[in-house]
């Protein structure tokens, strides 16, 4: 691969915190928790990135961006999301994310998760570049209205978020999401060629040949 990808897990829901390298840039995806780990992640890494990603709105995907951003050393990365799941972010973000968790009868995660988390600076859609690298937006509609996954045709990896994991898919009992959407979502992935390397929200890497291939 021409890229470079780091990972590490984070908080009691064992979310994953992708940094990436591609050509130039650098980009950090799902800061979910934990703030130090990821400060020394980037530290020893060497890599300073110049966005934040989120595959989506819910707070054990963004629950780091506080402490995280108060601790940046040099310029602050501009954080991206796709525009359905804005509402997670900013001034909305309290009220949304508790009527998420309160559906999920999770309150006192919310509880032990939730601080105020600062407005998006870019509002993603379908087939937006992540700028001067070789990943882009695939809209995947179903954990959440507004979930994406980053694809790099290039390098054959996924970053796929909630909506695929090793032996297993997003949950859809959630307020936003959508189970016959997240089946859509799956079909579109499944198109991708079989080697394609798949980096999920929560628990260890597959393909797509794997986990959708027929």
């Amino acid at each position: 691969m021409s890229i470079r990808l780091e990972t590490i897990q984070v908080g009691p829901l064992g979310e994953n915190v992708y940094l990436v390298q591609s050509d130039d840039t650098a980009f950090l995806v799902d800061p979910g928790d934990e703030a130090e780990r990821i400060l020394d992640l980037l530290y020893t890494s060497g890599i300073s990135p110049q966005f934040i990603v989120l595959t989506h709105g819910h707070l054990d995907h963004s629950s780091g961006l506080p402490k995280l951003l108060k601790q940046w050393k040099g310029r602050l990365p501009r954080i991206a999301i796709h525009s359905l799941d804005a509402p997670y972010l900013g001034a909305a973000g309290e009220a949304t994310n508790r009527r998420l968790f309160e559906g999920l009868n999770a309150l006192s995660y919310f509880r032990y998760a939730w601080k105020a988390l600062p407005e998006p600076d870019i509002l993603l859609n379908e087939g937006d570049a992540i700028p001067a690298t070789n990943f882009s937006v695939l809209h995947t509609p179903g954990h959440s209205a507004g979930s994406i996954c980053l694809y790099s045709p290039k390098d054959s990896v996924l970053i796929s978020g909630d909506t695929l994991f090793r032996d297993g898919i997003g949950r859809t009992d959630g307020v936003d999401s959508d189970y016959r959407a997240l089946r859509e979502s799956l079909r579109k992935l499944s198109k991708l060629p079989p080697e394609t390397r798949v980096y999920p929200g929560h628990g260890e890497a597959t393909t797509i040949g794997e986990e959708l291939g027929t």
